[in-house]
């Protein structure tokens, strides 16, 4: 799970750049999370795992057999939710072998 640790430090320094963006890190909107697989099999059974537990979940195919993911759900962007949300998709991710490869959403300037 080192890999994990890499994120969920990447999500202090994301959090550090999105208040130096004025950023209203406490205000809801849409966050996706992506992953890469290998076989775009594992790509949908990931999907039918996150369905399940509340994620609107699209699965993309990359060349022939590779498969890309994105999570969504409408969050906050405070280290505590994108460390839990982080956390829950990359263990499915890491569970049916793909790759986690971070999140991203739109900046929602604070007024």
């Amino acid at each position: 799970m080192a890999d994990l640790q890499h994120h969920l430090s990447g999500n202090v320094e994301q959090y550090v750049q999105r208040i130096k963006m004025h950023d209203d890190v406490d205000a809801p909107r849409r966050v996706e999370h992506f992953a890469e697989f290998r076989r775009i099999a594992d790509a949908k059974d990931a999907a039918i795992e996150l369905d399940a537990e509340g994620w609107t979940v699209t699965v993309e195919r990359r060349r022939l057999t590779h498969g890309v993911l994105i999570a969504a759900q409408i969050a906050t962007v405070d280290v505590e939710t994108a460390d839990r949300l982080t956390a829950q998709v990359f263990t499915v991710v890491d569970t049916h072998g793909g790759r986690y490869d971070g999140w991203n959403a739109p900046v929602l300037r604070a007024l």
